[in-house]
């Protein structure tokens, strides 16, 4: 069978390049993809024969992400036997790709469920330019959505959004991590927080929560719009160490030492970061929202909390490297059931259903 697989843009390191790479290592399928910036990939990723369509404004934002739809919708491949779109833009091709599936990570959330904080921190001049997109945008999006035969949700969270967002049901797949890359080495007296850095993460309340317990260390990894202002925010403490976009061999020997991770996104879609914490033997300490009440077990992988800088700090204290020794087996156990055999069974699953049955279309 042959599968062509569309992927927005490769231009930084989050759990849908992850899972675009795993993808690729256990299914024959070509990419195809507007641009790769190679300087801020996974070195993975140069395993295979990737195809850019093109991108005239790659850093631009709105602009790029309206190019990428344009270069999509634009697109006709022929000779593939199936198709899988993955991220946001890239769906405005499936009209013309049948038989198809979305692997949904979340419906766009600036134009959804996250439009309104991201409107009011955008200056006066922004607002009215920001607005006007959104409404455009979804107008596209709604009408793109229809064009699917099949939508997979990577969790029950995103599947939630769908529902609501689209009236679309989807089947939840839990997305995978290869847990036989990871290791529990010990655990040294640090914790660990890799995120790319953009406010939805709100790696800035782990910063002011560790500047007020100068004896307890923090590594974060990543990199984004908001490293500057966080290492601002950080400046003076020596407990508090950015790191920067690192290889994803570094990422997983810095959870094969940690103490624990910790992981305060905003109503996350679903989010690797427990669990490759957990296949690291590591407890997480996550905000109770979205996919990690999905993924932790509270108390015996990890625990789930409010986000707030006073329960970041109680519960730091409290998870010392004896508490979350106690913990490893428990974590190991919990990180197997997201193994990438798993998943490909699912996908693999799916896709002749799909194929049986691609009469099939998603009505709104």
């Amino acid at each position: 069978m042959k599968i062509a697989f569309l992927f927005d843009i490769f231009n930084e390191r989050g759990g849908a390049e992850r899972n675009a790479i795993i993808m690729a290592k256990n299914i024959d399928l070509d990419i195809y993809t507007t641009f790769v910036d190679w300087n801020k990939v996974d070195e993975e990723l140069r395993e295979f024969d990737i195809k850019e369509l093109g991108l005239t404004f790659k850093n631009h934002k709105l602009l790029t992400y309206s190019e990428i739809a344009y270069r999509f919708s634009k697109l006709k491949l022929k000779g593939y036997d199936f198709y899988i779109f993955s991220r946001l833009y890239c769906i405005s091709g499936a009209k013309n790709h049948h038989p198809n599936m979305w692997l949904c990570h979340s419906p766009i959330r600036a134009v959804y469920d996250l439009h309104d904080s991201i409107y009011n921190r955008l200056s006066l001049w922004q607002k009215p330019i920001f607005k006007t997109w959104c409404w455009i945008y979804k107008k596209y999006d709604k009408e793109w959505v229809r064009n699917f035969d099949k939508i997979i949700s990577n969790s029950n969270n995103t599947a939630a959004r769908l529902k609501s967002f689209y009236g679309l049901e989807s089947k939840v797949i839990h997305h995978p991590i290869e847990t036989e890359r990871f290791k529990c080495k010990n655990f040294e007296d640090f914790y660990f927080a890799p995120s790319r850095l953009v406010k939805e993460k709100r790696i800035d309340l782990i910063i002011e929560a560790f500047k007020e317990m100068p004896d307890k260390k923090l590594i974060i990894t990543g990199d984004g719009p908001e490293r500057k202002s966080l290492e601002n925010l950080a400046r003076g403490c020596k407990n508090i160490k950015l790191l920067g976009s690192v290889d994803y061999e570094k990422v997983i020997e810095l959870y094969s030492r940690c103490t624990a991770t910790i992981y305060m996104p905003i109503n996350e879609d679903y989010g690797l970061v427990p669990i490759e914490s957990m296949a690291s033997g590591k407890p997480c300490i996550a905000a109770n929202e979205g996919g990690p009440k999905e993924t932790i077990i509270h108390g015996k992988t990890g625990f789930l909390i409010k986000a707030d800088k006073e329960e970041i700090k109680k519960w730091v204290n409290y998870l010392t490297p004896e508490v979350a020794r106690k913990m490893k087996n428990d974590c190991l156990k919990r990180a197997k059931e997201f193994n990438v055999n798993i998943f490909i069974q699912n996908i693999k699953k799916t896709i002749n259903e799909v194929i049986k049955n691609e009469n099939i279309r998603y009505r709104l």
